[in-house]
């Protein structure tokens, strides 16, 4: 195998794992920011007003983003597995 289609690989896999990863973590990041300059206002230090925000938004944006995620994931891991034959040739 040459290292070319290894890079190749790795590169897909690194891609779809930030295409994958990113809504939820850009949301929550958002969304802790948001929690965080509140908190600072306010002096509000309960560590549940930052958590079940932050519960609720990912539940949304997963709800949200799930049926295009695990489409495209699907999509992949399909091409990955009809890859093997000439990978291994």
């Amino acid at each position: 195998m040459e290292n070319g289609v290894i890079i190749d690989l790795v590169l897909q896999a690194m891609s779809m794992a930030a295409i994958l990863a990113g809504p939820p973590i850009l949301a929550l990041l958002i969304t802790g920011l948001l929690i965080g300059i509140l908190q600072a206002a306010t002096s509000i230090n309960e560590t549940t007003v930052a958590f079940v925000p932050k519960l609720i938004v990912f539940g949304v944006v997963l709800l949200l983003v799930g049926p295009v995620s695990l489409t495209l994931y699907t999509d992949y891991i399909r091409e990955l597995f009809l890859r093997i034959p000439a990978l291994m040739a």
